[in-house]
């Protein structure tokens, strides 16, 4: 297991992104990160089959669009940390990215240390 910890934008989504090889983590000013991202690699065989995304809590829908599951990110930190401010919460995104190109490994993406308070 990896776990990006660090300053908040200090780079720690990026470093996950490129372990994984896509592009597919929100990106913005500020706290993006407001929830944390646990994040599990599984390889697949099949060469043939297109890589996809499955979520904790849509079970059985697969994202084959990457820029779909950036977005069902975005909107499941907003469910869950709010969609107005900058607050922070404890409760994990859950997704499995299936894919012939990375190896088995779980990591987990934190929201960054946050060195002024804010509120919420």
């Amino acid at each position: 297991m990896l776990v990006s910890v660090g300053s908040q934008s200090s780079g720690k989504s990026s470093v996950i992104e490129s372990i994984v090889g896509r592009d597919f983590l929100p990106r913005g000013t500020g706290i993006v990160t407001r929830c944390p991202l646990v994040l599990s690699l599984r390889r697949v065989e099949h060469k043939s089959e297109p890589e996809w995304g499955e979520f904790l809590h849509k079970k059985n829908v697969k994202f084959t669009n990457f820029d779909n599951i950036r977005r069902e990110i975005e909107e499941q930190t907003n469910q869950i940390a709010g969609a107005q401010g900058k607050c922070i919460s404890e409760k994990p995104i859950n997704l499995t990215i299936y894919s012939p190109s990375v190896v088995d490994l779980t990591m987990v993406d934190l929201p960054g240390i946050i060195k002024v308070p804010v509120e919420g």
